[in-house]
């Protein structure tokens, strides 16, 4: 009994909550408006967590990684804008 209050201690203690795809951010920094395509984006971040689209066919994604835990948390996010080819405009925003 002893030893399963322990382990149950344990998975407690090191609980996490974890959304969306972990990425790095230097990945982020290597990307070339007018070269990067969106399919070498999500290559390299994943699936995006939310995409807009303009009425010129271009799109702007977002993609986040958040994760908490007892012993510390990490959160980072990026917004980059595609035109209508799929290739890189501009990145919009970096949180890390």
């Amino acid at each position: 009994m002893k030893k399963l209050m322990i382990i149950a201690a344990i998975c407690t203690l090191t609980a996490c909550a974890t959304r969306g795809q972990k990425f790095e951010m230097s990945d982020v920094e290597h990307f070339q408006p007018g070269v990067t395509t969106y399919e070498e984006v999500v290559e390299k971040l994943g699936k995006p967590k939310s995409q807009n689209f303009s009425q010129d066919g271009g799109k702007s994604a977002t993609w986040i990684y958040v994760r908490a835990s007892i012993a510390g948390s990490e959160s980072k996010g990026t917004r980059l804008l595609f035109d209508k080819d799929g290739k890189l405009i501009r990145v919009m925003s970096k949180v890390e």
